[in-house]
Order: C-alpha cells, then structure tokens, then sequence
C-alpha cells in the first residue's frame, strides 16, 4: 500500500525520508509543483515522479529518476517539462514507449553484442555474432515492435531447412537471449515473440566414427592446396575443432607444438597440440602482413558450407570413378553413394582410433582438450596440471601412421591404373 503525504520538497528534507514500517513504498507530493513528487521505498531508495492526466482521462506516473543521480532542481525542470507536454495534449510516457519500440532490430543486435561480449566465451560470442548478424540479417532493417512470431519462425524454418534444426536450434536461443535482454534492460516493451516459437526439431547426438575408406577417400579430395582442403586434414591429423584450426595464427606454433590461447578453446583453458610432420606439412606459406594461417578477410577461414559441398561433390566423383574402375559399369542409384558426414566426425575418429588402439583414455581426453575422466574431473583435476606433451605427441605420431598407410595404399592402387 502507498501512502501519500504533501509537502514543500528541500534537499535536506529529502535524506529525511522514510518509509513507514509495513509498507512497501511511502508517496511524498511537492506542494511547490503539482504533480511533481517522490517515492520512498523500504530499502531507503528515492525515485522523483511526475503524475499526470492525458486527454481521454487516464493517469499516468512516470519516474524521472533516482535522487542520488540527480538533483532536485534538475527533477523540478524534467517535471515542468512533462507537465507542459501535457497541457499541449502529448502523452510522455506513451511516446518514450513508442520510442522503445522504435529500436531497429540491427542496432538492438548491436548493442546486445557489446553487452554479451564481456559476458561469453569468446567461442560462444562469436558464434552470437554469427547467430544475429548473419543468420538473422533479414529482420536487420525491422522495427523490434513489429518483429512478429511468424516472422521469427519464417526465419527459424529457413535455417533448419538450409543448416538443420541444430543449427535452428541455436539460432532460436540467441534470438530468445537478445529479446529477454532488451526487455530487461528497458530498451525495448512488449514481450518475446521467440519465446512462443517452439524448436523446430529434435537435435539428435551424432555418433558417427569415419572408416579407413572413407578417410582415404577424404585425403585424396583434399589434394588441391586450398585453405579448406589443407584445414580438413590438419582436423584429421590433429583432431582439433573446425574453428580452432581456421583461426589458428602462426604466433601461436612454435618448433612441433601449436598452442591455443584460453580465448580460443570451448572450455576456456590453454591447450597444446603436437604437430606432426605430416601435419605441419599442411601449413601453407605465410602471406606477408598476414598474422592468420588460414582465410583472407578480417578474421580466420570463412566459406565453410561452401567449400564443404564442393568436397562432398569431389567425393562422389571420385566414388563414382572408383566404382566403374571396379566394376567396368557406370553405378546405379544406390550404389557408390556418399554417405552424409561432417568435419567434426574426423575428431570423434581421432577419439574412437586412439581407444581403440591402446592409448589411455585420459590421454585422449588430454589431446582432445577435455575437462574430464578421472584424472581431471573434481579434486583430481585441481592437482593435476599435467599437458602430457609426451604421451599425446606419440598418440598423434601413431595415428599418422595409421593414415600414411592408408594414403600409401591409395596410392598405389590408383598408381596402377
């Protein structure tokens, strides 16, 4: 309940303020100004306020703000002013939410960004970035207000249909977050239209684990020296993550080993990841004034759905090609077919071999930058430091083995012909 008092508001009168016990807020009115007053809360919190009529009768009581922010006369103007507006027939406080509402959506995206980056991951701030900028750039020039749910789900059906319904997904919970920080903030009123959008469809756990064929079959299409086909064998040599390796810079390689920043891995600690010789053959020449390895904008590697298809097309030429080698026949509809896979199949393969072939788990875990196992999951964790630089370097040097003789072998057949 709010009690109201009148009075002559002073500058030493307003630190005696109180709140009544038992109350939630106490009204004081300047007699000087009417309209013009402040409201005690119980936690000592005094907000100046204006209260008003608008032409079709209806109250309205706007803040003007905190007193330790601003001083009484500064109140005193602020309320004149309002209350002038009003005499001329204006609203105030609908016209500021109006104005609320007049965010366009990519300056709302902007400032949101500023925000989330002193609060994410860089990992995950980047893929928001790629989220709101990128994927949502068709509501960039919409008013926030008149931002739509079926627009929004318009947008999330296109991403699921062109990227998948992870990628939807994503898109989905960054929108979400946008809008419930606009709303909090008061940047914008209304409500979250993403918030009564459903996901569009079920992730599903990817197990995939590629076959020495199918690796064979990857190196061999990823012969062209490109940024991308370099990238691709570095994943299957390394078992890094796709972003890991396309922004990877040359200060961060040193002799056989390349470290990664905390600024750059998923779980925000530095790791190191031995490079073979059959890895560090897959660096290119570094480009004069260029401080990345790969890609040739701002950033590191971009084009990934591109170039990806390009190797997919690659594939299953060379599927194709392989079949009539065998067979002396052109292959039917269900024959020499590319099974669907993605680059991150290569580091789950990179796992699965090492398993498989006598290194200890917790190495694996080491190599792929894992926070668990039992050698670094709780108390365990705290104490053990250990990079195991040795152990992952021979893991890695196994596993090059593996593919040369897979690439040896290729090589020879395909030499015969």
């Amino acid at each position: 309940m709010t009690l109201v008092s009148r009075q002559k508001l002073t500058r030493p009168l307003l630190q005696r303020l109180t709140c009544p016990q038992g109350r939630d807020r106490q009204l004081y009115w300047d007699t000087a100004i009417p309209g013009f007053g402040v409201v005690v809360f119980p936690t000592g919190r005094r907000t100046f306020v204006v209260q008003y009529r608008t032409v079709d009768g209806r109250s309205r009581r706007d803040s003007i703000g905190d007193v330790r922010i601003i001083s009484l006369e500064e109140a005193r103007a602020k309320a004149r002013t309002v209350l002038s507006q009003v005499r001329l027939g204006q609203d105030p406080q609908a016209a500021k939410r109006a104005a609320r509402q007049g965010v366009r959506f990519r300056d709302l995206v902007e400032e949101y960004l500023e925000h989330a980056q002193t609060k994410l991951r860089h990992r995950t701030y980047l893929e928001v970035v790629r989220h709101l900028r990128k994927q949502a750039a068709q509501l960039h020039g919409l008013l926030v207000g008149n931002i739509s749910r079926a627009e929004v789900s318009r947008l999330l059906e296109a991403v699921r249909d062109n990227s998948g319904p992870t990628a939807s997904n994503r898109l989905r919970a960054s929108l979400s977050a946008l809008w419930s920080w606009g709303l909090r903030t008061g940047r914008i009123e209304g409500d979250n239209p993403v918030a009564y959008v459903p996901k569009l469809g079920k992730e599903v756990q990817r197990d995939r684990v590629l076959t020495d064929p199918e690796l064979e079959l990857i190196w061999r299409c990823t012969a062209g020296g490109t940024d991308h086909d370099r990238i691709v064998r570095l994943l299957m040599l390394t078992g890094a993550r796709r972003e890991e390796v396309g922004s990877m810079a040359w200060s961060e390689i040193e002799g056989n080993v390349w470290t990664l920043p905390r600024e750059r891995t998923k779980n925000g600690l530095p790791h190191e990841v031995p490079l073979t010789e059959l890895a560090k053959a897959q660096l290119p020449t570094p480009r004069p004034g260029r401080s990345l390895v790969f890609g040739s904008g701002a950033g590191g590697f971009s084009g990934w759905s591109k170039c990806k298809a390009r190797l997919d097309e690659r594939m299953r030429k060379a599927l194709r090609e392989d079949f009539v080698e065998k067979h002396g026949r052109e292959p039917s509809d269900d024959e020499a077919v590319l099974v669907p896979w993605t680059l991150h199949d290569l580091r789950r393969t990179v796992s699965t071999w090492c398993n498989e072939n006598g290194v200890e788990p917790h190495i694996v875990e080491a190599l792929l930058n894992h926070v668990s196992g039992t050698a670094k999951r709780g108390v365990a964790g705290v104490y053990n430091k250990a990079a195991y630089r040795a152990q992952k370097a021979e893991a890695l040097a196994r596993w090059e083995t593996h593919i040369q003789v897979l690439v040896r072998d290729s090589e020879g057949r395909h030499a015969q012909r």
